[in-house]
């Protein structure tokens, strides 16, 4: 990138338990500029377009096109990139990915048992649902680049043999405003929607920096004349970043990137860690998707079909959740709405439209509730949920520590299962304490 040691405010250091990080070299006050990466330096689509040419509009999302570059020109071994455009930024990246959950379904759909492959047993069903869902997008992109390199043999030599099993190092996932996130790459405007999937990129430098939950020591991008405008970016500027701006970072301090308001199912999934465990459920932030325990209460009914019907349309199937912040503790209001149908029907004989007029009234704000007694049944059915959760995760806890997950695998490669073991259980503890702690707001009659 051709910086001199004055410009660049930053430098890269081995962390004692997160791989490399980020550090300031001097004093940086608030705001300060930390960085700036020329734009021939990012690696997105419009980078590499010229790069991987087709004769129409290229087939690629940007996150298959980024990922095809780095296929084709991955380090063999421990040796350095021989791409003259990224070599030096690409030979900076990790070498496998074996740690990262995506890898582990991706072994177990190519008939392997190694490394994370037995540790899929004993994910909550929440976290192993949405991770099936990541292995379906990857397996989608997987097949548009394959389709790219048969169309367009000069992109890649003869002598490289193309396997399904040998790409599981290059998981990714589109980026957009909202989760699901790539796993390295960073939201930067390219397109003239800001909603657009392609408004993607790798950053040198960026990469080397950890995530933070709380956002401090956290470093902002400099929002650009299209972000500020919300207008279609004319040029590349670049990417600049800064220094916090509500403190100084202290010569040696780590700064960090927070990488947005996620869930630790979502963080487990997604990057293949997650936040410390939690402590005092009271002040910590966390979330519980129960998708699976009310879906098979509401379809083991009589009435479950119809009332399925009934909130696909209305748009309230689905995206269920407990969750604790510091501020409540309590059943998102998508649950209490679903569960409000459900003891509607539970209630009457009759399956018909008629009955869910006083339902429509209360998600349309016409009536604060359908009745009394409907309250205390979802309250009740709620409580149901709770308890279904906890001894689910009780099991998965005992069955973790039973197991002896963490002595799976070959020894000196897997060094991390211990590590990854303990992000399980902590998935598994989250469930437990926030079940837990709605249950007990439930009983005791606290307004949600």
């Amino acid at each position: 990138m051709k910086t001199g040691t004055g410009d660049l405010l930053v430098e890269c250091k081995e962390t004692p338990t997160a791989g490399n990080g980020l550090f300031a070299r001097t004093l940086c006050t608030p705001s300060s500029l930390l960085f700036a990466v020329p734009p021939q330096a990012l690696m997105n689509i419009r980078t590499l377009k010229s790069l991987h040419p087709t004769s129409g509009p290229t087939p690629l999302t940007a996150t298959q096109m980024i990922s095809l570059h780095l296929y084709i020109n991955r380090p063999h071994g421990s040796e350095d990139s021989l791409d003259p455009h990224y070599g030096p930024y690409i030979s900076t990246l990790p070498r496998e990915f074996d740690s990262h959950p995506l890898t582990w379904m991706v072994q177990s759909k190519c008939g392997l048992e190694s490394g994370g492959v037995p540790l899929l047993k004993h994910l909550p069903p929440s976290v192993h649902a949405c991770l099936v869902k990541l292995h379906d997008r990857f397996c989608q992109d997987w097949d548009a680049i394959r389709a790219y390199l048969v169309g367009n043999t000069h992109s890649v030599s003869s002598s490289k043999a193309i396997a399904d099993c040998e790409f599981i190092h290059l998981f990714k996932t589109p980026l957009s405003t909202s989760p699901p996130v790539n796993t390295r790459c960073i939201y930067y405007r390219l397109k003239a929607s800001k909603e657009d999937p392609d408004n993607l990129t790798l950053c040198p430098i960026l990469d080397f920096a950890n995530h933070t939950p709380n956002g401090l020591h956290s470093m902002t991008p400099a929002p650009s004349e299209a972000d500020i405008w919300d207008s279609v970016p004319v040029k590349q500027i670049g990417f600049r970043f800064l220094s916090p701006a509500d403190a100084s970072v202290q010569e040696g301090e780590e700064i960090f990137l927070a990488y947005g308001a996620h869930s630790n199912r979502t963080l487990f999934v997604e990057y293949g860690f997650v936040n410390e465990s939690l402590g005092n459920v009271e002040i910590a932030d966390g979330e519980v998707d129960v998708q699976d325990v009310v879906e098979s209460l509401i379809l083991d009914h009589k009435s479950g079909v119809f009332v399925k019907s009934v909130l696909e349309d209305e748009g309230y199937w689905g995206d269920w959740t407990l969750y604790c912040s510091a501020e409540s503790v309590q059943p998102s209001w998508r649950l209490i709405t679903a569960l409000r149908l459900h003891c509607l029907f539970v209630s009457n004989n009759t399956i018909h439209h008629n009955t869910i007029q006083s339902w429509h009234d209360v998600i349309a704000g016409k009536r604060e509730i359908i009745s009394d007694g409907n309250e205390l049944a979802w309250k009740e059915s709620l409580i149901t949920i709770c308890d279904t959760v906890i001894t689910k995760a009780q099991a998965g806890l005992d069955s973790l520590e039973n197991d002896g997950a963490e002595e799976y695998g070959h020894g000196g490669s897997d060094r991390w299962l211990p590590w990854m073991c303990e992000n399980i259980r902590t998935l598994w503890r989250e469930e437990l304490l926030i079940a837990a702690a709605v249950k007990e707001r439930t009983l005791r009659g606290d307004d949600f």
